[in-house]
């Protein structure tokens, strides 16, 4: 249908809500009908008729009217309210609400759609926000310990005769199930477990210590809410664990020899310097990450908006379902996660409403930060964003324009982000948001 034949009238509520009201004209409406008489053609068997060829009058007396208008309907207003957003210039947030009026023959066809659009961002006077700059010191303190740790990585085990302490190395089985669920070992297989509360969880740092070769102890161990299974997180659990040796740690001398063993220089002095300059060098990568987090949290808390529920709703879900994809690829359906973890959706989906807040205003307030700026984006470099996340994958006409879309927004959010890093860590006065 031309475009111009379709009545759109446009009225903004509050809220960010956009009312679509929409009149297509008798003539698009018949001819709708016909093409759904001429799909429904082919799906009934008319006697004396092949599939698709039976007059159209036989058809809708064969279906009914009701099935003609539904079909009509449900092909034809979809493509009404797209072209009325594009005649509206209004770019939605959300699924719309529809009110679509009775459809009959040689009448318009008029509907409502209420949407959600972005909300306007008040992004105040952005240009004063300054960070302060952290600057973490390595100091001869910081290397020292970072000497220890090599000579721990290149110390022999040797076997004691003794209960296990902290700092040792223990050989032993462990098994960890919650009910009748094995959830880790299960295989009696012997494995090292180095008692160290930094790098195990501490409460089996504190079951095994005490413990000799030749003994056995069950214990119950709640697991941390950053555990690294996702879904053992905040589970109680029990390990069952035998000791089959206690082994400690006889630490190389700290001279010349430990930067050979190191492979890093051939003097003490040597290895000192490269693992000052590692140190200095890994600092300097988190200062900087922290700095550019700490703007774009400054940026996000600085803003006013109200945020539409529709647009939070949708990153929940989002996140949901990026969890849902981490846990198949492990085979752990989502139903089960949640009784693992002893969740309901519910709690789910209220865990993730303030991340999920937090992330769509960081969104607006750098899609405001680039118009408010006039940034723009190459469009080589859009293509070369579609051709890498699209690499390997099979996409239509209509996936590749999203995937163009997506694209084009997530580089001009990257440029806004580097923008707010100039402005923040100008010289130019200003205050610290913290």
């Amino acid at each position: 249908m031309p475009a111009t034949e379709l009545s759109v009238d446009v009225q903004r509520k509050p809220g960010s809500q956009v009312e679509l009201k929409v009149e297509a004209p008798a003539t698009e409406v018949d001819a709708a009908i016909d093409a759904a008489l001429r799909r429904l053609a082919t799906r009934v068997r008319i006697p004396g008729f092949r599939p698709g060829k039976a007059p159209a009058a036989m058809v809708e007396r064969a279906v009914g009217w009701e099935v003609v208008r539904q079909d009509t309907v449900e092909h034809l207003v979809p493509d009404l309210y797209q072209q009325a957003l594009q005649r509206a210039g209004v770019d939605p947030v959300a699924e719309p609400q529809l009110d679509v009026a009775a459809l009959e023959r040689e009448q318009p066809l008029t509907f409502t759609a209420t949407v959600t659009v972005k909300p306007d961002v008040d992004l105040r006077d952005y240009q004063t926000i300054t960070v302060a700059r952290e600057t973490t010191e390595i100091t001869p303190e910081r290397v020292d310990e970072a000497l220890e740790e090599v000579r721990r990585r290149h110390a022999e085990l040797r076997d004691v005769d003794r209960a296990a302490q902290p700092g040792d190395v223990v050989r032993a089985t462990l098994d960890m199930h919650r009910g009748d669920e094995v959830l880790s070992g299960g295989d009696s297989r012997e494995r090292d477990i180095e008692l160290d509360r930094g790098t195990v969880v501490p409460e089996i740092v504190e079951g095994v210590t005490g413990m000799g070769a030749g003994e056995s102890r069950s214990f119950e161990v709640t697991l941390a809410e950053d555990y690294p299974r996702e879904e053992l997180r905040g589970a109680t659990v029990t390990v069952d664990v035998t000791v089959h040796a206690v082994r400690e740690r006889e630490l190389p001398p700290l001279d010349d020899s430990l930067a050979e063993k190191d492979g890093h220089g051939s003097t003490l002095a040597e290895l000192r310097e490269h693992y000052r300059t590692t140190l200095t060098w890994a600092a300097e990568e988190h200062d900087r990450e922290k700095f550019e987090s700490d703007v774009l949290e400054a940026l996000r808390d600085h803003i006013r908006v109200d945020l539409p529920d529709a647009m939070v709703e949708r990153e929940v879900q989002h996140q949901i379902d990026e969890l849902e994809f981490r846990l198949s690829s492990i085979g752990i359906p989502l139903a089960r996660y949640l009784e693992i973890s002893g969740q309901t959706m519910e709690k789910l989906r209220g865990d993730r409403r303030e991340p999920a807040v937090q992330r769509v205003r960081l969104d607006l307030a750098l899609d405001a930060l680039a118009d408010a700026e006039g940034l723009e984006v190459d469009e080589a470099q859009v293509d070369r964003e579609v051709r890498r996340i699209g690499e390997g994958r099979r996409l239509d006409a209509s996936q590749r324009r999203r995937l163009h879309e997506i694209a084009r927004r997530d580089l001009l959010r990257r440029a806004a982000a580097d923008r707010m890093l100039e402005i923040a860590g100008g010289d130019a006065a200003g205050f610290v948001e913290t």
